[in-house]
């Protein structure tokens, strides 16, 4: 199932590769072919837990987090790339939206910050829940 992962707070920008890594960037019906598919990926099973979630690109990489920064890379088939690419939905304060949490750092979620997709531990504050606050909307292409 090919899904876009849309920012609750900036609703015009969606996650993005640039390069291989990963970004909140606008993107639209206008973009171009290849900024829609680097913005859409293939919604699978958590490779490291079936409850969870891991996101394919249309190459064959997968999202993951290094260094607490999402970016594409392609599974090795060791332990820790398995769990760095599996994220769990968690409810989000936010109608419809998701928090996806690490399997492998729990209490860790993706939020975007400055624009740039990363791993930060929980805040109780609203910036925090606005910023990890995410809709899997249908895929671009």
């Amino acid at each position: 199932m090919w899904k876009s992962v849309r920012s609750v707070n900036y609703p015009d920008r969606y996650w993005h590769l640039g390069g291989d890594t990963g970004r909140l960037d606008p993107v639209s019906s206008g973009s171009s072919a290849t900024t829609r598919q680097d913005a859409t990926f293939k919604l699978v099973k958590g490779l490291a837990d079936a409850s969870c979630y891991s996101f394919a690109t249309a190459d064959g990489t997968y999202l993951r987090h290094s260094r607490f920064r999402l970016r594409a890379d392609r599974n090795d088939g060791t332990a820790l790339f398995k769990k760095d690419a599996t994220f769990c939905p968690r409810t989000s304060s936010y109608s419809g939206a998701v928090m996806l949490e690490s399997v492998n750092y729990p209490g860790r979620y993706l939020r975007h910050k400055d624009f740039l997709l990363r791993l930060d531990p929980y805040e109780n504050t609203g910036q925090y829940r606005a910023d990890s606050a995410f809709q899997l909307v249908k895929g671009w292409d």
